[in-house]
């Protein structure tokens, strides 16, 4: 089915996982807001300090360069202010993500805003736009750091550093250059109205669907056991130590023959000469499965010699995509047991080749391992398997109609709320989703086709398969009815809001020259502001 498959690869999925969120909040809402609360704290006051006492000159990080000039972060300049302000804004719905990522998503959008404010500069610098000094004491005195209660304090000016004024009036001056640079183009935006009609159209009527899903998860044990069976020799496993040599295989020889004349351990060369994750534990790689080794080899003979290795002995030099390896078996290879555990000892003795309905499930262990491989590198069967299941479904229920069709087939049939055709989620009055929180589909507000699918269908019609991140429904249209009178008055006012917000979209692809950017960010990153160990 290659038109799925191309649909696989470039259908977009950013969508989050809201439902989740929306159980914990409404389960413990007051712990989940302390929760997020200092996730906050964590991110705005744990990092900087970590993050300044590994950097260098006066506590500066350069992330890059734009056009020449440093992207640079230090107290108090518009880097670390974008910092601030988005760790501020901080969404419930990221309050599961790890900290390490949290951080990352606080620090990375202040760089592109950074990245975004100096290519404004340059563009303003080019038009000759200029910022009188009556202009910069306006905003000082406006909204600046010399403010207490509400009002300037000339006693608080006076008393700070000439070199603090400086720099924070320079601050202040690129700011209302940026906000004017800003303002000329936005003044500029016309929206008329066949746009606006446009849009209203769009969000003005709304559908309500009946819907079954399968899910992914309730892929059979049948079907596992058989893949498991099929590729039984993928499933093998052994636990391995290796010494990778990135510079040359003269370098890797030498240390193999270190290795054969025990002039050191295994783990002091490793330690000594390896690269990678597994350098600092000695080269302890732990146990590795047979399709684990599979990619780092242009065939599988390199990978059948590793496992055919006995406990303490050492592969020659192998070369790798990668680099050159010296493997040791620190255990031999062990088979996976693919059984089926019987309902009964009779079911038992009578199972041939494939496993029968007496038969209860895979063992837990075995059923993860394979179904782990399964979801990453075979992900295409299971949507074929149940896209076959879901058109099974569809031509019954054309016949006997769709609540009988549920029935006849043991499926629970679901309902949506009332939304429009609200691709990419942009009218956040009326999101795509389910009357049963316990099922996700929110990422349908992403998929072009549930869209299409979903808005073609006519009262009563059955709609075909449509997949939908790890599970497939089959739609009938339920009821449609106009937007209720609150959101219809407010549909002008929004749409203004989303075409300053496509319009700033577009001015930043616009702005940004990606040849006069040198960007540095996750390289810095990693090495001063969350390193990794």
């Amino acid at each position: 089915m290659p038109s799925r498959e191309i649909r696989r690869n470039t259908r977009k999925r950013g969508a989050e996982n809201a439902a989740t969120v929306e159980k914990k909040r409404q389960r413990h809402p007051l712990l989940y807001g302390i929760s997020v609360l200092i996730l906050i704290v964590i991110v705005v006051t744990f990092v900087g300090g970590p993050a300044l006492s590994r950097a260098g000159r006066k506590g500066t990080l350069t992330f890059g360069f734009y056009d020449g000039k440093p992207v640079e972060y230090f107290p108090g300049n518009y880097f670390s202010r974008q910092k601030d302000l988005a760790a501020a804004g901080l969404s419930e719905s990221e309050a599961d993500d790890e900290v390490e990522v949290q951080i990352y998503k606080v620090w990375c959008p202040a760089f592109d805003q950074t990245i975004l404010h100096m290519a404004i500069l340059a563009e303003a610098e080019k038009s000759g736009i200029w910022v009188s000094e009556d202009g910069v004491d306006r905003a000082l005195i406006s909204s600046g750091p010399y403010m207490v209660d509400g009002q300037f304090s000339e006693e608080r000016y006076n008393r700070t550093p000439s070199a603090e004024r400086f720099v924070t009036r320079k601050l202040f001056r690129e700011q209302v250059l940026h906000e004017q640079y800003l303002k000329d183009i936005f003044n500029s935006q016309r929206t008329g109205n066949p746009e606006i009609e446009f849009f209203q159209s769009m969000v003005e009527t709304q559908r309500k669907f009946s819907f079954i899903n399968y899910t992914f998860s309730d892929y059979p044990d049948k079907e596992i056991w058989a893949y498991g069976e099929k590729n039984k020799n993928r499933f093998r496993k052994i636990k391995l130590s290796r010494i990778l040599i990135k510079s040359s295989n003269n370098e890797a020889q030498a240390v193999k023959k270190k290795l054969e004349e025990r002039t050191s351990s295994f783990e002091e060369l490793a330690r000594a000469h390896s690269k990678g994750l597994f350098a600092d534990k000695g080269g302890d790689m732990g146990w590795q499965y047979f399709y684990d080794l599979e990619g780092d080899f242009d065939t599988t003979e390199p990978v059948e010699e590793i496992f055919r290795l006995n406990e303490g002995e050492l592969s020659p030099v192998l070369t790798t995509r990668f680099g050159w390896v010296i493997y040791r078996c620190d255990t031999p290879a062990l088979e996976l047991d693919v059984e089926f555990k019987a309902a009964s000892e009779s079911a038992a003795e009578t199972t041939e080749e494939v496993p029968s309905a007496e038969l209860d499930s895979l063992d837990v262990e075995t059923r993860q391992i394979i179904t782990d491989y399964i979801m990453r590198y075979e992900k295409g069967m299971v949507e074929d398997y149940f896209f076959e299941l879901a058109m099974s479904f569809a031509e019954r229920a054309n016949e006997v109609g769709f609540l009988l069709a549920a029935l006849q087939e043991g499926l629970s049939p679901l309902s949506t709320d009332y939304f429009p055709l609200n691709y990419q989620g942009i009218y956040f009055m009326a999101p795509v989703r389910s009357t049963d929180q316990s099922v996700n589909i929110s990422s349908a507000s992403y998929n072009r086709e549930f869209f299409e699918a979903a808005f073609s269908l006519f009262p009563g019609q059955i709609s075909g398969p449509v997949l939908l991140d790890d599970q497939v429904l089959v739609l009938t249209l339920e009821d449609e009815r106009k937007s209720p009178e609150q959101e219809a008055d407010f549909i002008d006012d929004y749409y203004q809001y989303i075409a300053s917000q496509s319009l700033q979209s577009d001015l930043q692809t616009a702005l940004i020259d990606p040849e006069r950017l040198e960007d540095n960010f996750n390289s810095v990153f990693y090495q001063y502001v969350a390193p990794r160990p």
